[in-house]
């Protein structure tokens, strides 16, 4: 990265109202560790260079719900999420009403791919997809078809 160079947001950690996913920012100063650029809030600010990156990342496209959702506190429900490049994801949200279910009689269970999430509602799904990948944890917490 360079001064003047167009760079574009891949996390935007705690800077919520400062900072939007892959958008464009410009570099107006830097240093080994850290850019300068004008923030959402129209105002020049210092930002780790964690948050950028030179290429804009895919975008969502859409988020499927591929199962009814029939209970909202005992069910799990697999979601599909597709980006502009194709790539397809998936992932489990479930409840821990029903994670309770899953546990009993066993001492553990371990899925990469699980969301617990307090009701299965189309609303709570779409908001912690859109989260997680606000927050880059998206990727990590899916599996590819």
């Amino acid at each position: 990265m360079k001064i003047k160079d167009k760079i574009y947001c891949k996390s935007i950690g705690v800077n919520s109202r400062q900072l939007t996913k892959r958008k464009s920012y410009i570099v107006e100063e830097i240093n080994a560790e850290n850019i300068r650029i004008w923030n959402d809030e129209g105002k020049l600010r210092w930002y780790s260079k964690f948050y950028f990156c030179l290429e804009k990342e895919p975008e969502i496209i859409s988020i499927h719900i591929d199962d009814e959702i029939v209970e909202d506190t005992e069910s799990a429900i697999e979601v599909t999420i597709e980006f502009s490049d194709k790539t397809k994801y998936w992932m489990t949200f479930t409840t821990p009403k029903y994670l309770n279910k899953i546990l009993d009689g066993k001492s553990y269970f371990s899925s990469k791919h699980f969301m617990i999430i307090k009701y299965l509602t189309e609303e709570s799904i779409k908001s912690t997809v859109l989260k997680l990948d606000e927050q880059n944890q998206l990727i990590e917490s899916c599996k590819k078809y």
